[in-house]
């Protein structure tokens, strides 16, 4: 099984030096992880955009709006005890200081379990925020030697905040709004039968 991984791996080496694509994952933090895998089975990119419709009484549903989801990325990488040199030489590092399969899968698990955001680099496009959310490997007699993973990226839609202070107006506006807070049920009153009550008790 070690000469099918070499020779793939011999190819995606090729590849990535004279192409520049390289495959990595790193994470976002002071001090980044960046793992590259020895060897790319494939790559799945999902992009999908949701158009919103909402029922009328007669014809089709009226669709107003169209928001796009988050991207998903399902990659298949593996890695093998016996990285080859030329791999190395063609990517700087295979794993930059992480040596060993059970190494580079005890911190892909690390990364999914703190949802750490991570760029994830692949043949087709760079992704600047994701996350994993499915990590699986299956080890066999032929593959002991060898992590194969299948990892989904889902991608992390972050957004700004920011504050503001109430001008004096709309301060005098929240107040009154608060001070009739907290009156209790009150019972509705029909005003017109009371007016005709009041009347009725006067002339008597």
């Amino acid at each position: 099984m070690d000469w099918k991984y070499n020779e793939i791996r011999g190819a995606y080496s090729i590849e990535a030096l004279y192409l520049g694509r390289k495959r990595e994952i790193s994470s976002h933090d002071s001090d980044p992880i960046a793992i590259i895998p020895d060897v790319v089975i494939s790559e799945e990119h999902d992009d999908e955009v949701t158009i919103t419709r909402h029922p009328v009484d007669t014809g089709a549903p009226i669709a107003d709006h169209a928001y796009k989801n988050p991207a998903i990325l399902s990659v298949r990488f593996a890695w093998s005890d016996s990285s080859s040199l030329l791999n190395t030489l063609a990517s700087g590092s295979t794993l930059r200081g992480i040596s060993g399969t059970n190494e580079v899968y005890k911190t892909l698990l690390e990364l999914m379990n703190r949802r750490a955001l991570l760029t994830v680099s692949t043949g087709k496009r760079l992704y600047s925020s994701m996350v994993i959310t499915k990590l699986s490997t299956t080890s066999t007699a032929e593959t002991e030697t060898a992590l194969i993973c299948d990892i989904t990226f889902e991608e992390v839609i972050l957004v700004s905040t920011r504050t503001t202070t109430l001008d004096a107006v709309n301060a005098q506006y929240k107040k009154r709004i608060s001070a009739t807070a907290g009156g209790g049920q009150r019972q509705a009153e029909w005003a017109d039968e009371i007016e005709v009550a009041r009347q009725l008790g006067g002339s008597r």
